[in-house]
């Protein structure tokens, strides 16, 4: 009843109907351009931003600019901020960083809720999002803008400073207790779906997280893949039901009415399955980024490498000027420090992977040039097609 209440809640905020279930999604309908807004072109004109950003940037004025302005907030989505103000305060004194370890879907929400409310307050978006509203809402919305050191451009690929630029990027990866398997205990994702699997597999509560939807609506993106990996696994092809399509909508019905076990946060899912001394424990959806605490010693686990079709996906976190940013001098100082190695430190860890060419994967990572072979790149154009189609489908689904 309390999931079924909590459901319900989540359908009215986001105004979905689940009377029957979904057919596949159709693409949205355009939309138009923000209008023009002559107090946001004064605020670009002002902080040299969009248009108005000079060929060659000038950063002994922007710091000088920067500690006029005396500090910058930045929302993101990873408690190593703390580590970066202290190594930021530390080459900039004078400048305060308030960092504010949100969450990526409270990081994105409160620069959306800030703006609406006309409150122009915090400086920068630091989050990664794979439901789709960084790139494909709050970019094109004018919410956030673009802004790329000169320092880096030269080391940076296109992709990851076009249309926003990338801070670094992490994988979602299922991750399995070392103590207690010498070996990932599941070798394909339609094992997931398997009646041994069954309120074994943990996974941040896609209801309340917009990102692990997002991270669904991707992987039901990959229907040929999956269909190969059914027919690897069991020697045939998958049989559809009505309501899916293709093999990637047949995976999310029956991996969603196997009853993963929605946890609120990543933290919660690595201890529930990856916690010293467990006499038995599931699998589960994990950052691998995490890892970092199987190399300090707090936990034990080890992802599903060998996984098939893949063994996770590639996700994006974001580095953006909010809108009208009350310190946007010290915003760009913030950004560059991030890009830079020694800014980068508190995130060169296994598990993520910095856009840099100039620097190498951490020792024992997957290199980054071998990771695409084994991980799909989350598209948050796709996620924001389908995102509420696919929250629809699981959420029938998964309450059955």
């Amino acid at each position: 009843m309390k999931t079924l209440i909590k459901f319900l809640i989540v359908c009215a905020m986001f105004g979905l109907v689940v009377a029957c279930a979904p057919q596949p999604p159709a693409p949205p309908a355009a939309t138009a351009a923000p209008t023009a807004n002559p107090a946001i072109d004064a605020w670009l004109k002002s902080a040299e931003l969009g248009k108005y950003a000079p060929a060659k940037q000038d950063w002994a004025a922007i710091e000088a600019a920067a500690k006029k302005e005396g500090k910058v907030l930045v929302y993101a989505n990873s408690s190593r901020i703390a580590d970066a103000k202290k190594a930021f305060e530390k080459k900039y004194p004078g400048i305060t960083l308030e960092g504010f370890d949100l969450g990526s879907e409270d990081s994105v929400l409160k620069i959306k809720e800030e703006q609406k409310a006309g409150a122009f307050t915090g400086d920068v978006l630091f989050s990664s999002s794979a439901a789709g509203d960084v790139v494909a809402e709050m970019l094109p919305k004018q919410m956030i803008w673009n802004f790329v050191p000169d320092t880096v451009d030269a080391v940076y690929p296109k992709e990851f400073k076009d249309p926003l630029l990338v801070s670094r990027m992490g994988v979602r990866v299922l991750a399995y207790n070392s103590e207690l398997n010498k070996a990932c205990p599941v070798s394909n994702w339609w094992e997931l779906t398997e009646p041994t699997w069954k309120g074994k597999i943990f996974i941040e509560d896609p209801l309340a997280d917009a990102s692990t939807m997002g991270i669904f609506a991707n992987i039901i993106a990959h229907p040929k893949e999956l269909a190969a990996a059914y027919k690897d696994k069991y020697g045939k092809d998958p049989t559809l039901d009505a309501d899916t399509p293709d093999a990637g909508w047949l995976w999310l019905k029956m991996f969603a009415k196997n009853k993963p076990m929605p946890q609120p946060g990543g933290d919660e899912v690595t201890t529930a399955i990856g916690s010293k001394g467990m006499k038995e424990a599931g699998v589960g959806f994990i950052s691998y980024s995490k890892y970092r605490n199987v190399v300090s010693g707090k936990i034990v686990l080890e992802p599903c490498k060998g996984l098939k079709p893949v063994m996770g996906l590639q996700t994006q976190t974001y580095l953006a000027i909010a809108n009208r940013a009350p310190h946007p001098n010290a915003a760009k100082l913030f950004i560059n420090f991030i890009t830079s190695q020694e800014g980068f430190a508190p995130w060169n860890v296994i598990g993520d992977y910095n856009p840099r060419t100039d620097l190498d994967s951490p020792k024992g990572a997957i290199p980054y040039a071998e990771l695409g072979k084994v991980v799909w790149t989350v598209d948050e154009v796709v996620a924001s097609k389908t995102l509420g189609k696919v929250r629809d489908f699981y959420a029938i689904n998964v309450l059955k």
